[in-house]
């Protein structure tokens, strides 16, 4: 048994770490479920090739790559509230959580959403990324920049289904223009000065030759699953 659990964490740890690789090097903008990158920028005009309509009547700027890229007058929930409702929720669904974590900023099943991640002691979750399937003992949360409403479990770790709605007068107003300095998916990885990778989808193992890095854990010692998305 202790095997094939082991085996089990290893194919976890194996899968998790080519998708966070290759969420970071995609040349193309990073895709869960119809999902792509997003970034709030004070003007997004000049990185605009296309727009389009988005949700709660805020205009998605597309650059080239086809990330989006939207103006921070739209976003009626900023960094610093979605991280407070982000702890709030997690305090209510599971009581006890460590280690929040911002992950990034997404357009994804028809929302713009913050997610988050954070360890929460005896979880065993069921989770998928489009085709993969692996167990994780880190919860999910996703917290919509329009709305403020929190998202459950499900493909590309957020459902698109409203699990815990937003209220308003359950959080300080200094939060509400507030922005935090979060960085979009950051990597472990850090090259050797003035031999800068490049970003082209690919791996060479010359460009990431002697490059720092940190063992990634992931996975869970859980012998029964306790959530399922």
């Amino acid at each position: 048994m202790e095997v094939e659990k082991m085996e089990s964490q290893l194919a976890s740890i194996l899968v998790l770490a080519t998708i966070f690789v290759g969420a970071t090097v995609a040349p193309h903008p990073a895709e869960a479920c119809g999902g792509v990158m997003a970034t709030i920028a004070d003007d997004p005009k000049p990185f605009s090739v296309r727009t389009a309509s988005g949700p709660g009547g805020v205009t998605l700027h597309y650059d080239q790559a086809g990330n989006v890229y939207v103006a921070a007058t739209d976003i009626k929930i900023s960094s610093a509230l979605a991280e407070a409702i982000a702890k709030r929720h997690l305090e209510k669904r599971y009581g006890s959580y460590s280690h929040l974590e911002f992950e990034g900023f997404t357009y994804d099943h028809g929302d713009l959403v913050y997610m988050y991640h954070a360890h929460v002691p005896h979880l065993a979750a069921s989770m998928h990324v489009g085709p993969v399937n692996f167990v994780t003992e880190h919860a999910h949360v996703h917290v919509s920049a329009t709305t403020g409403n929190i998202y459950g479990f499900g493909c590309g770790l957020g459902s698109g289904i409203v699990e815990m709605a937003f209220e308003p007068r359950a959080y300080p107003a200094v939060f509400k223009d507030q922005r935090l300095p979060y960085v979009q998916l950051d990597t472990p990885f850090i090259a050797r000065e003035g031999r800068p990778p490049t970003i082209d989808g690919t791996i060479d193992p010359a460009e990431w030759q002697d490059a720092g890095h940190e063992v990634l854990h992931v996975g869970t010692s859980q012998t029964e699953l306790t959530e399922y998305g």
